[in-house]
């Protein structure tokens, strides 16, 4: 009879836990280490912050992030639509577009977390020694240039396409010399098997390169830029993590995230993860420039053995 009784509080134990279990789940709400959410993130940059996603979910178990990489162009159309609360962008909010979110009286939550280069790429086998931007200005403004490889692009809704065309105030490229692929992936495979051609692309395809093209990236090479010294010399500058940080290498980009939640949620906890010491590491590992540069810890021995 004892033992009928024990069995009944113990299956009435159960019943209660599973239901306030169930009732926990139903009524939890995201906070900014918990729950699900979703970010918006341009391709040019994806491999980086899928890096640190997947750091702050083992980190923060009840945490899920989903990540959708789309060009520059649709993630701000989506923003505008109230489609999408947050996006990783490699710009910030231009002046027309503050005063958009101004007018609808929404303050956006803005994170500066890392800086990035915009590099030039071609075949291993092209023999093509360094650029300079004189050259290039006048290849993609269709003029006679030195320059006679194909510049080819990795999506015509590509930030990288409106990057260049800011640093050159173009309001448009001669499609007759200029050429788009569909992503990051496929301009890189184009460029591996084409000799004739220079890709323009985000350095952290080729720094964390996903398993799928970890052949064709070494197959392709990443050109240098030519800047003048004092002296008079010519010096070629690479776009590596001293270069970027420095500003030394002409093409660099500040990388934010764009936070519109309007409350704590996913989104802000997020932010405040890759902008502090554990994202910054990460970005500092990665090859990028971090916001802040992360503290090292050193030990020092009382004694020498």
């Amino acid at each position: 009879m004892k033992t009928k009784f024990l069995f009944a509080l113990i299956l009435l134990s159960v019943f209660f836990s599973c239901e306030k279990g169930a009732k926990l789940t139903k009524d939890s709400k995201e906070t900014v280490v918990t729950g699900t959410t979703t970010i918006l993130v341009d391709e040019t940059i994806f491999p980086i912050v899928e890096d640190v996603v997947a750091v702050f979910e083992n980190e923060y178990k009840n945490a899920r992030i989903k990540l959708i990489s789309k060009p520059e162009g649709e993630i701000i159309s989506l923003l505008k639509e109230d489609k999408a609360k947050i996006a990783i962008l490699p710009r910030n909010l231009n002046d027309e577009e503050l005063d958009y979110y101004t007018k609808k009286k929404i303050i956006p939550r803005i994170t500066e977390f890392a800086e990035d280069a915009v590099v030039f790429i071609t075949n291993k086998e092209n023999n093509l020694p360094s650029l300079n931007k004189d050259d290039l200005a006048s290849k993609l403004k269709g003029k006679s240039s030195v320059l006679n490889q194909r510049i080819v692009f990795e999506n015509p809704n590509s930030s990288i396409i409106n990057f260049v065309k800011n640093e050159f105030n173009l309001d448009q490229l001669d499609s007759n010399l200029v050429y788009s692929m569909n992503n990051s992936k496929e301009l890189i495979k184009f460029i591996a098997d084409n000799k004739d051609a220079v890709g323009v692309i985000g350095v952290n395809w080729l720094l964390q390169p996903s398993v799928d093209i970890e052949r064709e990236v070494q197959n392709v090479k990443i050109i240098g830029f030519t800047s003048s010294l004092q002296n008079g010399n010519q010096n070629v500058v690479f776009p590596n993590q001293s270069n970027i940080a420095d500003h030394s290498y002409p093409w660099t980009r500040k990388l934010y995230l764009l936070n519109f939640q309007g409350a704590n949620g996913l989104g802000m906890g997020f932010a405040s993860y890759i902008a502090g010491e554990n994202g910054q590491r990460i970005i500092l590992k990665s090859g990028l420039s971090p916001k802040k540069v992360p503290s090292r810890e050193i030990n020092v021995k009382g004694s020498i053995e």
